[in-house]
């Protein structure tokens, strides 16, 4: 018996001091963690909620099921498109908004863009990222883009790719083109890539494809229109394993003006990755090929000249892509648009405004539902509290927020 005690009682002082030693280890580890998270958060980063939609489709705030970014602590001079948290001096909650203007520059909204000491951005100049409205990933081209009667025999879908043929269409004509159905606004696609409308005019275009020619023969058209210029990419076979491609600008006085001309290899049957945008008056095209892209700067828009119209602004259909002389199949459809800034507040609407030394001028992506600089003026470098790094929750959401896209040379 008193064996059988002494084990007992050995037995139970062992089982309390595992459970004595199990306890210090898991307060150890909260402590541990609670010191690494208070460190976090007081030399790294937070976590914010983003609760506006004035950055929508960048981020996502309340309406779009709310976003949680994590802001990486950082009070160095910024760039230009650099995505910056801000404590305004005064205000408690931080705000995301995207840098236009830096120190020493003057900042004018003017036609829906920034102009940077009185110039538009150049295409060496890092930008925002092309907004998409359609992708025909989720999209139906039969839906968005005008397909005539004509026009319905020449094109044929067959599961992810759309086949043209139009070999009996002569190059001087229209008849094989698709327009994009929709005016070009400020619109964005949700987060369940359904379309959100916007109301503000949207200047600047892009239009991306792949597509491969069936034949030896024919070219591919991608086509912008902004103000009274109609500007097209268009590739053409020069062989069987050549192709062409040439950019033209085109105003209703009918005068035709080529841009840009540039040769690469491009066996028949292959497809290409082709692409092109009109951003702050510099036209770009992209192709699968040597010295891609092709950029080219223009000085201005020609205006509207008929009475009753705006003579800023576009009319009718504002993008379109197709071919002729050939037969080719397109894939991968999508049509994305620049920012655009309305004319709200007064903070470089109403005149232009100087920056100072320290001082930036911020802006919201979307511009209408945006509270900014225009409202209430340039911020301080010291108001910058850092940069959103990521979107952290929810889970589905999870994304890195990139660094803007380089820009080209002039």
């Amino acid at each position: 018996m008193p064996s059988a005690l002494v084990k007992r009682t050995l037995n139970h002082f062992v089982k309390r001091s595992q459970l004595v030693r199990a306890a210090v280890r898991a307060v150890w580890i909260l402590g541990t963690g609670l010191f690494v998270l208070f460190m976090v958060r007081a030399f790294v980063g937070q976590v914010y909620h983003v609760e506006s939609g004035s950055m929508e489709p960048t981020l996502w705030g309340d309406e779009g099921g709310g976003e949680y970014v994590f802001v990486r602590f950082d009070r160095s001079q910024p760039g230009r498109q650099d995505l910056v948290v801000v404590r305004r001096t005064g205000e408690d909650t931080p705000i995301v908004k995207r840098v236009l203007g830096l120190p020493g520059e003057s900042v004018r909204v003017v036609q829906g863009d920034v102009l940077i000491d009185r110039q538009r951005l150049r295409p060496s100049e890092p930008r925002a990222d092309p907004v998409v409205v359609f992708d025909d990933r989720w999209h139906k081209v039969e839906d968005r883009f005008v397909i005539l009667e004509e026009q319905s025999r020449m094109w044929k879908k067959s599961g992810a790719e759309w086949h043209l043929d139009a070999r009996e269409v002569p190059t001087t004509m229209d008849k094989a083109l698709l327009v994009l159905r929709d005016p070009l606004q400020d619109d964005y696609l949700g987060p369940d890539h359904e379309i959100v409308r916007g109301s503000a005019q949207a200047n600047d275009a892009r239009i991306d494809c792949e597509v491969r020619f069936e034949d030896a023969t024919g070219r591919v058209r991608l086509r912008l229109t902004e103000m009274r210029d109609t500007f097209e990419a268009i590739l053409a076979r020069v062989d069987e394993t050549t192709a062409e491609i040439t950019v033209t600008r085109r105003n209703t006085s009918d005068s035709l003006e080529t841009l840009a001309t540039a040769q690469f290899a491009l066996p028949v049957g292959a497809w290409m990755h082709f692409w092109f945008e009109n951003r702050d008056n510099a036209l770009k095209v992209g192709f699968d090929g040597p010295g891609s892209p092709l950029v080219m700067s223009y000085k201005e828009n020609a205006p509207n000249l008929s009475e009753g119209l705006d003579p800023d602004k576009a009319y009718g259909y504002r993008v379109a892509f197709g071919g002729e002389g050939g037969r080719f199949a397109f894939r991968s459809i999508r049509v994305a648009r620049d920012l655009v800034y309305t004319n709200q507040g007064s903070f470089g609407v109403l005149s232009e405004v100087r920056l100072g030394p320290t001082q930036f001028f911020l802006l919201g992506d979307n511009s209408s539902r945006s509270r900014d600089s225009r409202e209430w003026g340039p911020i301080e470098l010291s108001e910058i509290v850092g940069r959103p790094v990521a979107v952290v929750w929810p889970p589905s959401r999870w994304r890195a927020l990139g660094r803007p896209e380089t820009g080209s040379k002039d």
